[in-house]
């Protein structure tokens, strides 16, 4: 069966190929259409600009160019093997899909989608995890004040799962007005440029005390925004890093930036929910994904700004070039595979 899919064929360069599936699915797996795919702005960018680590690391083989880009999509089953029992013609999925026109994957690795579920929210149903990770983290967050520095797609899902959970008040950190804004349609309860000369002033007014937050999640994926987040989190409180911080930090000092105001420094990377380590802390993949897309049906998990455009998958070259240098301009994407 001829598809079409978007690779990143070498740095800096992304292109739409024609590409086959095979014509019939083994037992175990579902074929489907796609309807949406979410880029990740975080990981595909690495890829894009040739700066992610597994790109160099022999553990990882299929990390290589021409690279098949993305990890989360949306789209409607097309046809399901012999003993699949879970999924039917017809139904609608989430699933760690590719940036292809169809794909296959294994039954056990697709969630349907709820009614009410947009499916281009619901394409980036693999992508929320890995900002959900903060809320999950931490533990309780009902009543719980928190900052989230850094609004990209990790952030903004980070903003949108912390208000699910109940957290208050949610205050969206970024230096750009337009993830501030996106970030205030997605439910945060205000939004504030931490460079302004007036933040201080401003997060004693939300916070009162010194204005310093329960919970800080930092989404910014830079090693040196780390102590910048421990910094705004109150003594007792939790910074719980969720973006992939690639490469070094210094300029720590652990005694009073950590030891002395007995904060906790937590990690949270969305792939633990596939290891042993996801049941001790009480989550695993299929309890993940069921409660993200039932809160994006109800509601409660704010879908507005996400997207912030669809484009066409022939224009994959274009729309990383601007989520690369026009941050300024857009926030996200998804491909729209009306539009092949």
């Amino acid at each position: 069966m001829d598809i079409l899919e978007v690779q990143i064929i070498e740095p800096h360069r992304a292109e739409l190929v024609e590409t086959s599936l095979p014509d019939m699915i083994e037992p175990g797996q579902v074929r489907i259409k796609t309807e949406f795919s979410g880029i990740s702005s975080g990981t595909e960018l690495a890829v894009f600009t040739g700066l992610h680590q597994w790109l160099r690391d022999p553990n990882y083989p299929a990390w290589k160019f021409p690279f098949r880009a993305g990890y989360s999509s949306c789209g409607i089953v097309e046809s399901v093997g012999s003993d699949v029992r879970t999924l039917k013609k017809g139904d609608r999925v989430a699933v760690a899909g590719n940036h292809g026109s169809r794909i296959i994957r294994r039954a056990e690795t697709c969630w349907k989608v709820p009614e009410g579920a947009p499916p281009q929210l619901a394409a980036f149903g693999c992508i929320s995890r890995y900002g959900w990770g903060a809320s999950a983290r931490v533990g309780t967050t009902m009543g719980r004040s928190v900052f989230v520095q850094g609004l990209g797609i990790i952030g903004q899902f980070a903003v949108r799962s912390f208000v699910a959970a109940g957290a208050y008040p949610v205050i969206a950190l970024d230096t750009l007005e337009i993830r501030r804004e996106t970030a205030l349609k997605g439910g945060a309860t205000a939004a504030l440029d931490p460079t302004a000369p007036d933040f201080k002033e401003r997060a004693v007014q939300l916070l009162g005390e010194e204005g310093f937050a329960d919970i800080v999640a930092d989404a910014t994926g830079i090693p040196s925004c780390v102590p910048l987040a421990m910094a705004l989190t109150k003594d007792g409180g939790q910074c719980v890093v969720v973006g992939s911080p690639r490469g070094l930090a210094d300029q720590v000092n652990f005694y009073p930036d950590l030891h002395r105001r007995c904060i906790e420094v937590l990690g949270a990377h969305g792939d633990f929910l596939w290891w042993p380590l996801g049941q001790r802390l009480g989550w695993n993949v299929d309890k993940a994904m069921n409660w993200i897309l039932a809160q994006m049906a109800s509601g409660r998990l704010i879908g507005d700004g996400v997207p912030h455009e669809a484009a066409a998958p022939k224009d994959a070259q274009s729309v990383y070039d601007r989520l690369l240098h026009k941050k300024e301009e857009i926030v996200s994407a998804a491909f729209d595979w009306s539009k092949v």
